[in-house]
């Protein structure tokens, strides 16, 4: 074979090498482009969570309050509680989203709560709030923002302390976070700015910890979320709150 053909065939055994390296470097970007476009997508079109109870709004908006009408807004620890088993006594609307962030709470609290009338809210929200890149004080804000906006609108607010994680908690990041330092510091915040304010408010970290701080074992399905042992106890508490300042008898 003349040399030159052989030039000629190394040079397309390249040029092919080359074009299916480029062809699955394509491929990748165009994997990173739609990860990056659903995220996009998420925070524009979901993160308030707004069309998440749509329909369900419609029917039960009210422009005076409802009497024994309480509504529950939360992540996935109010999402899935059965709160029409757990609290026949009253009208308990769920209005909990898995996975949000505490922000997309103000997004949504007038559609989700406000528009409802209802005679009280539960507020929950989830550990997983607490990131390096976030400040506790961010979340005292909020906190502050939904209450405020919960009287003057009416509506009782009832604030619930941030459940405790499991000893074996994995935050899934790269730097060193002690998660559970900074769930003690909100909760002994908002005990004292619920005294303060003279706010209602329902220790669920208490009821749940172990002598060690962390999730106990008893009450836990995975690490954030308790068992049906736990929504049990839960609900008792939540309950012995509402008749301790009238929800249930309608005062």
């Amino acid at each position: 074979m003349k040399k030159s053909w052989k030039i000629i065939l190394v040079v397309s055994l390249i040029l092919n090498l080359l074009i299916v390296y480029v062809g699955y470097k394509a491929l990748e970007y165009r994997g990173h482009i739609n990860e990056f476009l659903n995220k996009y997508t998420y925070v524009v079109d979901e993160f308030s969570g707004r069309n998440h109870y749509l329909k369900e709004n419609r029917y039960y908006h009210s422009d005076t309050t409802v009497s024994r009408r309480v509504v529950f807004i939360g992540t996935q620890l109010t999402a899935n509680w059965e709160l029409s088993k757990s609290f026949p006594q009253i009208e308990a609307l769920n209005r909990g989203i898995i996975g949000q962030r505490y922000s997309g709470y103000l997004l949504r609290f007038r559609s989700d709560v406000i528009a409802l009338a209802p005679q009280a809210v539960v507020i929950e929200f989830s550990s997983y709030n607490f990131r390096p890149e976030s400040q506790i004080e961010e979340f005292m804000e909020y906190t502050q923002s939904l209450a405020e906006l919960a009287r003057v609108n009416n509506i009782r607010p009832i604030l619930t302390t941030v459940l405790p994680v499991g000893s074996d908690f994995d935050v899934e990041m790269k730097i060193p976070y002690a998660i559970a330092d900074s769930i003690k510091v909100y909760n002994n915040w908002l005990r004292r700015y619920c005294e303060e304010k003279n706010i209602v408010y329902v220790d669920y970290y208490k009821l749940m910890a172990d002598s060690l701080g962390n999730f106990d074992n008893r009450y836990l399905a995975n690490q954030i979320q308790p068992n049906q042992v736990g929504y049990n106890l839960l609900s008792r508490i939540v309950l012995e709150t509402f008749e301790s300042i009238g929800i249930t008898s309608g005062r």
